[in-house]
């Protein structure tokens, strides 16, 4: 922050100095074997050298050699552009020269008041330059090598040689890769003075650039940075919604390309690996952009979004393909329809009443419509389609520059922060009342799932509940009688949590209130309770032909002698000691108001266990999608409860599991072995 400031501060007053201390003089430079006058304008202590420079195209070392004759080159003014002076545009090398009279470097030496005299140098853009006095390097950009590179160069201050009497003339050799179209030239400014007064130019200079290519782009990465701390704050707090994460690795994405662009602008990179990290960090935002919206949205369109993803991650490597023009081409495609699918899926969702989507649909559209139209624009001035000012316009608050791109990036952060903490709060509170919910389904399925069996010396009861959602619309109930036989009832409501397990208690309730013992009765009766209407026998309500659910459910009545009386109502049949208890076929509950139930009546041995369940059992799935079925159901059918219920939990659980075992243990049961061989 300090840093920032300090650079605020400088960039303030570089920007007020040459306003208020512009001291003009005119100074007599010519320029190489030419009579022409040049002008030189003094800035406290230093001169700015910027007119009769003689400037050719092409490379040549021997064109450093002071006694050359470039009286044939071109005059030009370094601060106009190449091409508003007639002289075409170029890529690659060129030349700048300019002699010095003697008397003009001793004057230059007297205002420099006994500091080493300097050269300060600016560039332009990405361009590179070696300085040259009287035919020896001075010194160049840290991109002007053996092998060069382009990067976003500094001002750089030379100290000038110790020359003897004559003339001295000024060479700067200036370089800038083929991809790069010059219309303005390499070199910008130079400005000759007392060494200190130089190095004071040169850090406001630092400051300007600062507050040009990185100090907008680091605020708006520390504040990205900031919300992915939020995002990721979110998502531990709310691990099920995981959009919270995604929105935390899209920040960072959206960091890390402002970071880089950044450290470009202050000359870090070259303009070569600035263009791969840019590429490959703008397409990875786009693939996780879509991940984003996809879960902020809870779309279907997954298939589609894939699509997009994989051409996001595939793209990028195309740059290193000699076919520059489809790279091109596939990016701006790959732009467009990134920007239509998140439109269209932020559209779909708040079509569908999300208001949160409709909040984020226009700050999205924006800022990708932007990047767009920014790429397609800078592709248009790289070709000399429009004037180079148009590529990127800029703008100011005060010293600090940025572009349309930054402003909008910076309104979708704000639209963004909103949208996403209105939606935890929303979900926050949604997920209490849902909560307090679960707490009173709890409540009820106490009263739906006994917890503690009735057991007497005929009967031996175990039972296993394994609701899939902390409720379900299972139940059972087991209720002793005078005659010391049991009125066993297990069902299954349709649906699953808290309306299920209201349903479920409503026909609990009617059960404990039920006067007959009855299996099919106690069907009958419970049918028009879930219908909603108790109908007189022979009576139909029409009205009341369909319910909004229904319940599959199985009544019987066990004797201590082992005769059982049972009834079904589209329920799972019992198993008897391993195997299936054929029943008659009924309806389940709710589904027509006069439906009539049949009860089947068989015998139970001493040491038979019959065993009730529910069909989560059946349908339980494994990850290859495989049912648990009905046979794998009856070869542990003759396990306790327990080991039924958690080997189909294991298996895969997809719905609420419920299993009641009877062991019957009755003396006064006889097996048929026994009852056959006292009757021989």
């Amino acid at each position: 922050m300090r840093v920032v400031l300090c650079s605020f501060l400088l960039a303030g007053i570089a920007s007020a100095q040459p306003a208020s201390s512009k001291n003009a003089e005119t100074a007599g430079v010519s320029g190489s074997d030419s009579t022409a006058n040049v002008s030189a304008l003094a800035f406290h202590g230093a001169v700015s050298l910027d007119a009769q420079w003689r400037f050719r195209a092409g490379d040549d070392p021997g064109w450093a050699d002071p006694a050359l004759d470039d009286s044939s080159w071109p005059t030009v003014n370094l601060g106009q552009s190449l091409a508003e002076q007639g002289i075409d545009t170029y890529a690659g090398y060129g030349w700048y020269r300019l002699k010095v009279p003697p008397e003009q470097v001793a004057r230059f030496r007297s205002m420099a008041g006994g500091q080493p005299l300097a050269l300060m140098m600016t560039g332009n853009f990405v361009g590179q330059f070696a300085a040259y006095v009287n035919g020896y390097e001075i010194g160049h950009t840290r991109g002007l090598t053996d092998s060069p590179a382009e990067y976003q160069s500094s001002p750089l201050v030379l100290l000038f040689p110790t020359l003897g009497p004559g003339p001295v003339v000024i060479a700067v050799r200036t370089w800038t890769g083929p991809d790069v179209t010059l219309s303005r030239g390499i070199l910008q400014q130079v400005e000759i003075g007392g060494a200190s007064d130089l190095a004071e130019h040169q850090s406001l200079a630092i400051g300007r650039q600062w507050n040009k290519h990185a100090t907008f782009e680091l605020v708006l990465a520390f504040l990205f940075l900031c919300v992915a701390v939020l995002g990721t704050a979110l998502y531990l707090a709310q691990e099920r919604h995981s959009e919270y994460l995604w929105l935390a690795i899209l920040c960072v994405s959206v960091a890390t390309a402002r970071i880089v662009h950044a450290t470009f602008g202050l000359g870090l990179l070259s303009l070569f690996v600035y263009q791969v990290m840019s590429s490959f960090a703008g397409f990875i935002l786009m693939a996780v952009t879509l991940e984003f919206v996809l879960r902020f949205t809870s779309s279907t369109s997954k298939r589609a979004v894939r699509a997009l993803q994989g051409i996001a991650v595939i793209v990028p490597f195309l740059q290193f393909l000699p076919f520059r023009a489809l790279y091109t081409a596939l990016s701006l495609s790959a732009e467009a329809a990134f920007c239509i699918a998140v439109t269209v899926l932020l559209y779909q969702s708040w079509r569908k009443g999300r208001g949160d989507a409709g909040a984020m649909l226009v700050p999205f559209f924006l800022a990708a419509a932007t990047d767009l139209i920014t790429m397609a624009l800078s592709l248009a001035a790289s070709r000399n389609w429009i004037a180079a000012r148009f590529g990127s316009p800029a703008f100011h608050v005060g010293p600090i520059e940025y572009n349309i791109g930054s402003l909008t990036d910076l309104i979708f952060l704000s639209s963004l922060i909103a949208v996403i903490l209105y939606r935890f709060v929303r979900i926050s509170q949604e997920e209490q009342r849902s909560a307090a919910e679960i707490s009173a389904a709890k409540s009820v399925q106490a009263l739906l799932i006994p917890t503690q069996l009735p057991s007497n010396k005929n009967f031996m009861l175990e039972s296993a509940y394994l609701p899939v959602n902390g409720v379900g619309g299972d139940f059972f109930q087991v209720l002793p009688l005078k005659d010391d036989s049991l009125l066993i009832v297990v069902g299954d409501v349709s649906g699953k949590g808290l309306q299920a397990a209201m349903n479920s208690s409503t026909l609990v309730g009617a059960l404990r209130n039920e006067l007959s013992h009855d299996p099919a009765t106690v069907l009958k009766h419970l049918n028009h309770v879930l219908i909603g209407a108790v109908a007189s026998p022979g009576t139909a309500v029409k009205e009341l032909d369909c319910a909004p659910c229904y319940a599959t459910c199985l009544c019987a009545r066990v004797y201590p002698d082992g005769t059982v009386t049972i009834a079904n109502a589209g329920h799972l049949s019992p198993y008897r000691d391993g195997r299936e208890v054929a029943l008659m076929p009924s309806l389940p509950l709710g589904v027509i108001a006069e439906a009539e139930y049949e009860a089947t009546t068989f015998q139970l041995n001493r040491g038979d266990r019959l065993v009730f369940l529910s069909d989560g059992v059946v349908e339980a799935q494994n990850d290859q999608g495989e049912l648990f079925g009905f046979e794998r159901t009856q070869q542990v059918s003759n396990e306790s409860a327990r080991y039924i219920a958690q080997t189909a939990k294991h298996f895969g659980q997809t719905d609420d599991i419920t299993v009641l075992s009877l062991y019957l243990a009755s003396k006064t049961a006889q097996s048929n072995r026994e009852q056959l061989a006292y009757s021989r």
